[in-house]
């Protein structure tokens, strides 16, 4: 094995230059047929995936790697070579051996998922297969025609709407060059920008680590669209820092998984899913950004607000002024984060494409990677930049098998027509009450997000819950933003809650004590997506600006009185009586209706004098 050792790196990091250098070009050289750029975006990811991970010494084992890997690489190269063979296919196989292909290719779908993530979305992927299959024998209502084994993978490799789906494409097209954007950012030291930001601006309040928490990630957020990644970047510095000042080590951990879900709602660069969201519902992408503005806002205000009550329950302090970084060095460090992100938002404003504008921003990340957070030149530029590529890569591939792993959920609902059997499912159940189709839909949503990850579980939900939402009168990009929002939150709700897991693990505590203080953060955080259903003047996408202002004023205070009565502090400790006075004011805030805001505002005013009797001795 000791050649291999020697030569797999090489391989992966020509595997990874090629699939950095075609995600960087695609934009601007885009009239490249669907079939062929998808193609060449899976052929890439699937070495990297098989070859990538650590290596044994069982020579079957690295054999078995080694046969996946070039196997999907040649089933990939088929397609490209023969592409408008197989489009005048359409869909039907012309003997046995491509139905084998076919098969043989899903299989290696399955399995690179397998490898990247939990087994739980290839394990649902292989459900829908077996339905796909077998479900004309189902009787009834769920039961469809009968489909056999060449039909359903001619469907899957020999068509645009199978494996080389919307999804493969948005993966190639759009979610690539926003992660090696990151990725260049990331290696020239704008991560470090944010942790010098956010000390500079929070670091001395009380609590001041954990709101400094907030900031960084809300800051890292803006490139990352990923919660586990936000966690471990920011979380190895900001952790350690607040259990040194004091916190105890659960509700550090807590901070830094509840501010770093957040991250994933953060424009401009949101979560993977937000570009699939822009596709499904045919919106701009900048126009997600902005509906998903005010909302992301008032998520980290409400963390904000938590971490305050909970400063002043314990007595926690900030950092001292010797720990804070000066302007001059902030300044400078923050360059490096705010240069590409301002080329990225400048020309997203000026309405080109969110691919075209990354590339430019990506293009104006790279000369950074010359010099130092101090301006210098640095003679490991050509290591910070082998570092982006791999790391960039490995995600690249690792969302290009969960988008393509989903794209065949979303093939075989569109094949068996489950997915408008199951829309009409929820819609008859709930009598076309909104108030229980929301429900129904955030508990899928969390359900869903506690086994699979954050981009897969709002597929499969917007694929079954966004019409039923969108029937029953919600704007889409209200009904998408609420699913994405709940699948988001799935990452602090116990039992799987994957930044829960990765924050405690690097505070050194329970997961059960850092996900009960998650959930005393968020709680009402869980109710802000209810508030953009029923009012969409805060997503931008209706009504005038002064009732944009109104339903924040109400959110705000909403979310304020909500945190208070959570976690049972306000001016000073309350009793249960006083905890429930506070939660029943901020849900009467919540209500948008002008009576309710009246006894809303009559309420805090009488709690903010200072009334004892509903606080503790």
């Amino acid at each position: 094995m000791g050649i291999i050792d020697k030569t797999l790196p090489s391989i992966i990091l020509i595997f990874s230059a090629l699939l950095a250098i075609f995600s960087l070009l695609l934009p601007v050289y885009a009239f490249i047929p669907n079939l062929i750029e998808r193609s060449i975006h899976l052929g890439l990811a699937i070495p990297i995936i098989f070859l990538a991970g650590k290596q044994t010494q069982r020579r079957w084992r690295f054999c078995l790697n080694l046969l996946l890997a070039l196997s999907g690489v040649f089933l990939c190269i088929y397609i490209i070579v023969d592409f408008e063979g197989v489009l005048n296919q359409f869909g039907i196989v012309k003997n046995r051996f491509q139905t084998l292909m076919g098969l043989a290719m899903v299989l290696i779908v399955l399995e690179s998922a397998r490898r990247t993530i939990k087994p739980v979305l290839p394990a649902i992927t292989l459900l829908f297969l077996l339905y796909a299959l077998y479900g004309h024998r189902i009787p009834g209502y769920f039961g469809h025609v009968k489909y056999d084994l060449s039909q359903v993978m001619g469907m899957l490799y020999l068509t645009t709407g199978g494996l080389w789906g919307q999804l493969t494409g948005i993966s190639a097209n759009i979610i690539a060059i926003f992660v090696f954007f990151g990725a260049f950012i990331g290696a020239t030291g704008g991560g470090t920008g944010f942790t010098k930001i956010a000390l500079r601006l929070a670091g001395r309040l009380k609590g001041g680590p954990g709101k400094m928490a907030t900031v960084s990630s809300a800051l890292f957020g803006t490139i990352s669209g990923s919660a586990s990644a936000n966690v471990v970047v920011d979380g190895a510095f900001t952790i350690p820092l607040m259990k040194k000042l004091g916190f105890r080590p659960p509700f550090a951990a807590a901070v830094e998984a509840v501010a770093s879900t957040g991250g994933q709602i953060m424009p401009p660069i949101m979560g993977a899913g937000a570009f699939i969201m822009a596709e499904l519902t045919q919106t701009p992408y900048l126009k997600i950004a902005l509906a998903a503005t005010l909302p992301a806002i008032i998520y980290f205000f409400t963390v904000w607000m938590g971490i305050h009550f909970f400063a002043m329950r314990d007595g926690l302090r900030g950092l001292e002024a010797e720990e804070i970084p000066s302007w001059p060095e902030t300044l400078r460090a923050s360059s490096f984060f705010f240069l590409p992100l301002a080329v990225l938002i400048f020309l997203l404003l000026r309405h080109y494409t969110p691919q075209y504008a990354a590339f430019w921003a990506a293009l104006s990340a790279l000369p950074l990677a010359f010099f130092t957070l101090d301006w210098k030149f640095d003679r490991t530029f050509l290591t910070k930049i082998k570092g982006a590529v791999l790391e960039g890569a490995s995600q690249v591939a690792m969302i290009a098998s969960i988008c393509v792993c989903a794209q065949i959920i979303i093939a075989i609902l569109s094949l068996t027509g489950l997915g408008v059997k199951i829309s009409t499912f929820i819609i008859d159940f709930s009598g076309g009450a909104l108030l229980l189709t929301l429900i129904l839909t955030m508990v899928t949503c969390v359900v869903l997000g506690m086994e699979v990850p954050t981009t897969a579980a709002y597929i499969m939900a917007a694929v079954v819950a966004g019409p039923v939402l969108i029937k029953l009168g919600i704007h889409p990009v209200a009904a998408h933003l609420f699913i994405f929002y709940f699948a988001i939150l799935s990452a602090i709700t116990p039992p799987v809650c994957g930044a829960v897991f990765i924050a405690s693990g690097i505070a050194q505590t329970d997961w059960m004590q850092t996900a009960r203080y998650s959930l005393r953060l968020s709680y009402a955080a869980f109710l802000l997506p209810f508030v953009f259903i029923y009012d969409h003047s805060l997503l931008l996408i209706q009504g005038s600006i002064f009732d944009t202002f109104l339903c924040l004023i109400r959110t705000t205070m909403a979310m304020t009185l909500l945190s208070a009565g959570f976690i049972g502090q306000f001016r000073r400790e309350l009793n249960l009586s006083g905890r429930l006075i506070v939660l029943a004011l901020g849900t009467l805030w919540i209500v948008n209706h002008w009576l309710w805001d009246l006894l809303g505002l009559l309420g805090t005013i009488l709690i903010v004098r200072d009334r004892k009797w509903i606080y503790k001795n």
